[in-house]
């Protein structure tokens, strides 16, 4: 592969800061159900100055594109929570301030900010209690990643129930429900290919998101991988590398080299130019300093 054709490269990774030995915290259903104010209220309050600290940390280390916790707020969906989130945070001056720090980094540096609601939401449930509380989620999520000017809310399609078919149907209808600005689809490494996938987002008109290692685990025979990113680039990406086999679902500590490069040949013979990575490495972002030379403005170049 020629150096021109190789596409450049803006790594992150999600959640936890190695570096910073710092993490999110969260409280028991206990706290909720007990309504514990001041527990709940210093959880969330460190995990917005925690989320504000960790921007900070990565354009200091030229790293500009971040998955946050979904457990920014956790329950955050359980009326009490909700009730209290709008008098601790939105009320808030200094809650605000981070959300507006954060929306004002990510405009200078052309940060790519998302979230990934948990596995428990689950749009194609044919449990109405499911579909009802993931649709809360998911809109309360894109909430906050529209508060700081972020780009993506990842979620997964779920399962198929043993019908595929009426599970994609229900899930096109009860997406009518969440906000659709921001959603981006990604394949699973169980049900759903990236021909599923992609094929829905195009009908649709809404993001996707191409997980690598996933199409490994659980591809498209439909219709050839390179294909269908040609057709209808995903707007981000994930790469991670397989534990202890490449076709094992769980994750590595770092990325393989061979496996960014196999990425990387990917991408140039579907001449996508440029590609914002989440590295879902358990490592976290040691996983990219562990590969990756920074270049300038946030793009990378692999560590020769």
């Amino acid at each position: 592969m020629k150096n021109d054709n190789i596409p450049s490269v803006r790594p992150g990774y999600a959640c936890i800061n190695l570096l910073m030995k710092k993490s999110f915290r969260t409280y028991r259903l206990s706290a909720v159900e007990n309504r514990d104010k001041n527990k709940i209220t210093d959880v969330i309050w460190h995990n917005i100055r925690l989320f504000r600290e960790i921007i900070e940390h990565n354009i200091a280390q030229h790293i500009y594109v971040y998955r946050v916790s979904s457990d920014l707020v956790p329950f955050c969906t359980a009326p009490y929570v909700k009730a209290l989130y709008e008098e601790v945070v939105l009320s808030n001056e200094e809650m605000q301030g981070h959300f507006l720090e954060i929306k004002q980094l990510r405009d200078v540096y052309n940060l790519r900010i998302s979230i990934h609601p948990s596995q428990f939401n689950v749009l194609s449930s044919p449990k109405t209690d499911v579909v009802k509380r993931s649709i809360e989620e998911i809109n309360t999520q894109t909430e906050w990643i529209r508060a700081v000017s972020g780009q993506n809310v990842v979620i997964h399609m779920g399962g198929a129930y043993g019908n595929k078919p009426e599970a994609i149907e229900r899930f096109k209808i009860n997406l009518c429900y969440v906000d659709h600005s921001l959603i981006s689809i990604e394949n699973d490494d169980k049900t759903y290919t990236a021909y599923d996938v992609c094929s829905l987002c195009e009908l649709l008109k809404i993001k996707w998101v191409y997980d690598f290692h996933h199409n490994r685990c659980h591809p498209s025979h439909e219709r050839d991988i390179g294909a269908l990113i040609k057709a209808y680039p995903p707007d981000k990406y994930h790469l991670s590398s397989g534990k202890p086999y490449d076709r094992s679902v769980s994750h590595a500590d770092y990325i393989k080299k061979e496996d960014y490069i196999q990425f990387l040949e990917l991408l140039a013979a579907c001449s996508i130019k440029q590609a914002d990575v989440i590295f879902e490495a358990k490592q976290k972002n040691l996983a990219v300093l562990n590969l990756l030379t920074h270049e300038q403005d946030g793009f990378w170049i692999l560590d020769q």
